[in-house]
């Protein structure tokens, strides 16, 4: 059962397991540190990366526990600046050339995870209908909301 959403660009719905979300946010993330000019937007969702190593534990419903503080993994693309979201998708597709050419069994899952979510972003740039491809049953409507740097 999914427990962590992303909305896309169109307000159509990425769901999955908070562990899944949680390791291709990771991936995601990993890669927007090696694209120049992404750094502020690195810097401003590393802190919602799930990292064992600082000790941060699942809390039971779609995020985790850092520091006595619950960090969710849900969040909205439409909410970041519009060069954040390209270096999202930048990073997004840097991650899985390089998740297909390590071609680690272990890592299947995440391929076709990260290939999904590229596919959506496809067809959003496509202005295909958002219910072709959609976790959930319903449009997020749009909050208006600007989180992040650059705007």
């Amino acid at each position: 059962m999914a427990s962590a959403f992303w909305y896309l660009e169109d307000g159509r719905g990425f769901a999955r397991r908070w562990s899944s979300m949680a390791y291709m946010l990771r991936f995601i993330t990993d890669e927007l540190k090696t694209i120049k000019g992404a750094e502020a937007f690195y810097d401003y969702l590393e802190p919602f990366v799930f990292r064992e190593e600082k000790g941060d534990e699942y809390n039971g419903y779609g995020g985790f526990i850092r520091n006595d503080e619950s960090v969710m993994f849900n969040f909205d693309l439409r909410s970041f600046a519009p060069q954040n979201r390209d270096f999202f998708w930048m990073a997004a597709q840097n991650a899985l050339v390089k998740l297909i050419v390590a071609n680690d069994k272990e890592n299947e899952g995440f391929i076709f995870l990260l290939t999904q979510l590229l596919d959506m972003h496809k067809q959003i740039i496509r202005g295909e209908n958002p219910m072709l491809l959609n976790h959930l049953t319903i449009i997020e409507p749009e909050r208006g909301e600007k989180l992040g740097p650059g705007w």
